[in-house]
């Protein structure tokens, strides 16, 4: 049996509710953190997380990700335990497969401490950064910002112009729908950069 926490309002809890079937993919330590936002700080309402990635159909039907996987678990669910914010969906294992023996899998432990990625806000496992928060107090227009997912830093001197963001445009000013380039982590998940 396996547990996993899907928090209601996101896309996966929406196709988990309907299927009764999920996957769960154990990335690499060596997964790059884009590849890590693409799945994990975006919506599937808004990209096709899949586009350009490699993956197959288990045998549940479920898409299994192969690109960066070191193993995977498929899941039939045999309980659903609302939490408030999130489907507690605890599932039985009907297919599981080693797909990189040599890989080492990422921990969290890892994902934060070693590669510094955060935990986006819908995530059961948030805590808000009281940093991020005093920083933020005293913001100016032409601040830079820095991405807590993965590091990236804003520059409105720089702008962002592969995505159509002119240089000397401020971060309030950026489109709502304006994400990292990096990790793809919207625009709540910045912060100030010190001088």
């Amino acid at each position: 049996m396996v547990a996993t926490s899907v928090n209601r309002q996101s896309l996966t809890n929406e196709y988990i509710v309907d299927s009764k079937v999920f996957t769960a993919s154990i990335l690499s330590q060596e997964t790059p953190m884009p590849f890590i936002g693409r799945f994990g700080f975006r919506s599937g309402r808004d990209i096709d997380k899949f586009k350009q990635v490699n993956y197959k159909i288990g045998r549940t039907g479920v898409p299994i990700v192969l690109d960066n996987t070191a193993a995977f678990l498929e899941a039939e669910v045999a309980q659903s335990i609302d939490v408030v914010t999130h489907t507690l969906f605890i599932g039985r294992i009907v297919a599981c497969e080693v797909l990189e023996r040599d890989a080492e899998p990422m921990t969290y432990a890892y994902y934060r401490d070693i590669k510094h990625g955060r935990t986006p806000k819908t995530a059961a496992t948030y805590i808000r950064e009281k940093q991020a928060a005093k920083l933020n107090e005293g913001a100016t227009n032409m601040d830079k910002y820095k991405c807590l997912m993965c590091g990236y830093i804003y520059d409105p001197d720089v702008g962002d112009p592969e995505n159509g963001v002119e240089a000397g445009t401020a971060f309030e000013d950026l489109p709502d729908d304006w994400v990292c380039p990096e990790c793809g982590a919207g625009k709540e998940e910045f912060e100030p950069v010190e001088d």
